[in-house]
């Protein structure tokens, strides 16, 4: 395996000493004896033992210095690209230092491929270029190759692009650290170079450049101490030397057996090093879903928000040609999701979003939030509470839709008092702990439309009991959807009549006391008698009469209800239709009336408390394992 190695250091002074190792300026000054510091003096000590005279005159400088020194490019650039009033700090970091190269042996087959190597030079300046501001930000960018393995310094001056001198802003947290060592690895690529394993994976600690080559000094310091005595010819020296000869033989034993244990780790390392990385990419990955803000990463990537057709609570964004639909906060398992309108099977996290547009692992393992501008964010605050696209609506329903956990036995409907007959051939609705029914706009005859939104009926979740001893119900409407009428038909069978009750509750109730033949189609208003609302009701009314269908108005027997009753029918006058009224006998509304009828209370009471009380068991014993919990309405999206 050969790896690609990228190091950042940020310089607030000692550029002079970095810029005379870059410069090769070293010979000069260990002959003078003159340093601009300590730390100058002992950079160019420690590096400048490992520098071949010989070969430095394959050393590249890819940027025009104009005879000036690192300091005075540094200088220069800072009052081009500066442009805030405030004075800088004087301890401000004012350049980044950049050292990018790669496992030694496959460096030098790169170096001895001219075409490769000028290759690998370009992919590492655009890397540069493309990672820290512009051409224009970097002052320094020089191909050593007199070194041990060819690397490349480049020296940036961190200017932002509002005109800010900010090093925080390239170099501030592990996440976007490890973002750089993702992205270069992905640059690097094609040259053979992949990325090294996350050091809190490993738990190996990274030892600095100049720390390394001490070391290796010291060594070649006690070697060459060991065996300055082996080539004399005094023979009063023989007996000395053979004892040291004999030293250094200890030393090159220890030196092997330490080279045995090296190779065992890297033995080691090679048949583990996958099960690391995948496991290191799986948590990047899970992190990145978590992190990352979709809605401003699809900015951040040109993806533009239409303002018309999204709302608060979703996004609708293109980028030639591809529309996706993004919620404005994670799901229940903390992930940024989208869902693309112009194909199915594009759907998911931010990792699917990524992928299915042609990213790779490594450059989706580097993304962070730190960079991302928050002004779509505040564009969208700004937008309705509901969504206006058709198909962004029909989309996001028809998902919660079919994601409904259905099941016959004690459901909620039963525990109502309603049979399983009553309901089974209606495709709008699904039954379960809650009833769920797909809410339609724009119907036509036959009780086909658009479906627009879900309204779920269940019971409270506290278990609060009503004057009666029944357990409480709840409603729930989908967050940011247009609402729409719910709408009972069997589509195979010519409907002849149809009845408008105030909930879809009370329309199955009256179904089972009138005992209807399929015939009938059941639109309910869910309680709201909205602009809207009335819009698709007279709708109905006029394909009613288009069609000669009786229709009977069945409100609840409450102020309410009458009202309901009286509104209705002034919209059928407008069709010059009447329409029937139908009001329960003996309770408020359908629901209840069925109960009195069905005359088995204490039954319902009994299972109803029952159906609260598993819910109110299944929903500790999730938080309890720390398993993802829906709350309220179970049909929350999840692409």
């Amino acid at each position: 395996m050969s790896f690609a190695t990228f190091n950042i250091k940020g310089y607030k002074s000692g550029l002079i000493g970095i810029g005379r190792h870059i410069d090769r300026s070293c010979k000069e000054v260990k002959k003078t004896g003159l340093y601009e510091d300590e730390a100058e003096k002992s950079l160019n000590l420690e590096l400048g033992l490992h520098i071949d005279p010989s070969r430095t005159h394959l050393n590249e400088e890819l940027v025009d210095t104009g005879g000036k020194s690192l300091s005075e490019l540094v200088e220069q650039r800072i009052s081009e690209g500066y442009t805030k009033e405030k004075a800088i700090r004087s301890d401000a970091i004012k350049a980044l230092g950049l050292v990018m190269t790669g496992s030694h042996e496959r460096m030098k087959e790169i170096e001895s491929d001219k075409a490769l190597f000028e290759s690998w030079k370009k992919a590492n300046w655009d890397f540069a270029c493309r990672e820290f501001g512009g051409a224009e930000n970097i002052v320094r960018f020089s191909v050593h190759r007199d070194e041990r393995t060819p690397h490349i310094h480049c020296v940036v001056v961190p200017i932002t692009e509002d005109g800010r001198l900010s090093a925080k802003h390239y170099k501030d947290g592990i996440i976007k650290l490890q973002g750089y060592q993702n992205r270069y690895a992905e640059a690097m690529a094609p040259f053979g170079l992949e990325r090294g394993i996350e050091s809190s994976l490993t738990g190996r600690k990274h030892i600095p450049t100049k720390e390394y080559y001490k070391s290796i000094n010291k060594i070649d310091r006690e070697i060459e101490q060991a065996t300055k005595h082996l080539n004399t010819l005094n023979p009063f020296h023989r007996d000395k030397a053979k004892k040291e000869l004999e030293n250094v033989q200890d030393k090159i034993h220890s030196l092997e057996e330490e080279n045995k244990l090296l190779k065992r780790e890297v033995s080691y390392t090679k048949t583990t090093g996958k099960t690391v990385r995948d496991n290191f990419i799986k948590n990047s990955l899970e992190r990145v879903k978590r992190e990352v803000n979709l809605i401003q990463h699809a900015a951040s990537m040109g993806y533009v928000l239409d303002k018309v057709k999204s709302s608060k609570t979703w996004a609708v964004m293109e980028k030639e040609g591809d529309k996706v639909l993004i919620k404005n906060s994670p799901n229940q398992n903390g992930h940024w999701m989208y869902k693309s309108l112009v194909d199915d099977q594009d759907k998911g996290t931010i990792v699917d979003f990524m992928e299915k547009r042609g990213f790779t692992y490594q450059s989706i393992c580097g993304l962070s939030s730190h960079h991302l501008d928050d002004r779509m964010l505040k564009d969208q605050k700004c937008l309705s509470q509901e969504i206006q696209d058709v198909s962004a609506s029909r989309c996001i329903a028809q998902e919660a839709f079919d994601k409904v956990k259905v099941h016959e036995k004690n459901n909620y409907l039963h525990c109502r008092g309603i049979g399983r007959s009553t309901y089974e051939h209606y495709p709008s609705v699904k039954v379960g702990d809650q009833a769920v029914f797909a809410l339609y706009k724009d119907l036509d005859h036959h009780g086909k439309g658009v479906m627009c939104s879900t309204i779920s009926y269940g019971f409270d979740s506290k278990g609060s009991i009503s004057e009666d001893g029944f357990v409480n119900s709840a409603k729930y409407f989908q967050k940011g959807l247009p609402r729409g009428l719910s709408v009972l038909v069997d589509h195979h069978i010519p409907v002849k009549s149809i009845v408008v009750t105030e909930s879809p509750i009370d329309a199955l109730s009256h179904k089972q006391i009138h005992k209807d033949d399929g015939s009938t189609m059941y639109i309910s208003t869910c309680g709201s008698l909205s602009e809207g609302i009335k819009k698709e009701l007279e709708t109905v009314l006029s394909n009613a009469k288009a069609h000669e269908l009786s229709v009977t108005l069945a409100f609840d027997n409450d102020p309410a209800g009458r009202q309901m009753d009286k509104v209705v029918s002034e919209l059928a006058g407008v069709q010059q239709m009447v329409c029937k009224s139908s009001i329960p006998s003996r309770s408020k509304d359908w629901s209840q009336e069925l109960v009195s009828i069905l005359g088995n209370q204490d039954m319902l009471k009994v299972l109803q408390k029952e159906l609260v009380r598993s819910g109110q068991e299944h929903e500790l014993r999730k938080q309890q394992s720390k398993e993802p919990t829906v709350m309220g309405l179970e049909i929350s999206m999840d692409w």
